[in-house]
């Protein structure tokens, strides 16, 4: 089964994907997460990616294209599970993907704008062990510290609200055509984040898990 999970930065896709992997044995292909690794290279590559993240555009579709395609490589496994998180971002990517793997579901993660902002310039991050709080919805035990090591919780740079609302401008623009796009193939449903746990829910139910 491939899952792609559509919607803004800070919609919660992210967490969804996780609980997917973690209760399903999904394969979890997050282009976030694979970019900001690259970012911590010292190499033009990294330097270019980060330039383009820091300002809120996005990574040019050749190249992300090519990192979801050594992704895929990476899984040599036909009959896994996977769920893509943060891509497709247009239709371009959405009809490369889907010439290396059939998408079966499409799930547009739907929520406010304000929210979105909320959520993600809230967000704190352990630089050791990765755990993510929030400053208003997951506060650890002792204000900016690490509940796990002791660690000075970082917001990342492009969790600015500047950035957030750069990618949010971005997304919106680039989201239409996409959604349309699915529409037509028949792979379309949408879910209201409003609650985590509903959202899951509206999840399993859309993919028939168990």
């Amino acid at each position: 089964m491939v899952i792609i999970l559509l919607g803004a930065p800070g919609s919660g896709k992210g967490s969804i994907s996780n609980y997917l992997k973690e209760k399903h044995g999904f394969i979890h292909v997050s282009t976030g997460e694979v970019f900001r690794r690259t970012m911590a290279q010292d190499t033009p590559l990294a330097n270019q990616v980060k330039q383009i993240m820091l300002s809120g555009k996005l990574v040019d579709d050749d190249t992300t294209n090519e990192v979801v395609r050594q992704e895929i490589l990476k899984i040599n496994n036909p009959q896994a599970n996977v769920i893509f998180d943060g891509y497709p971002r247009n239709v371009k990517q959405l009809e490369y993907l889907n010439k290396l793997l059939k998408v079966d579901y499409a799930i547009d993660v739907q929520v406010d704008k304000d929210e979105i902002i909320k959520r993600i310039t809230g967000r704190r991050v352990c630089p050791v062990c990765k755990e993510i709080y929030n400053i208003y919805y997951k506060k650890p035990k002792v204000e900016n510290t690490c509940d796990k090591d002791g660690s000075l919780l970082v917001q990342r740079n492009d969790d600015q609200e500047s950035v957030v609302v750069e990618r949010y401008k971005t997304y919106m623009s680039l989201n239409a055509p996409l959604i349309t796009a699915c529409k037509n193939m028949n792979i379309l449903h949408e879910v209201k984040n409003d609650q985590l746990e509903h959202a899951i829910k509206q999840v399993k139910d859309i993919c028939n898990l168990k």
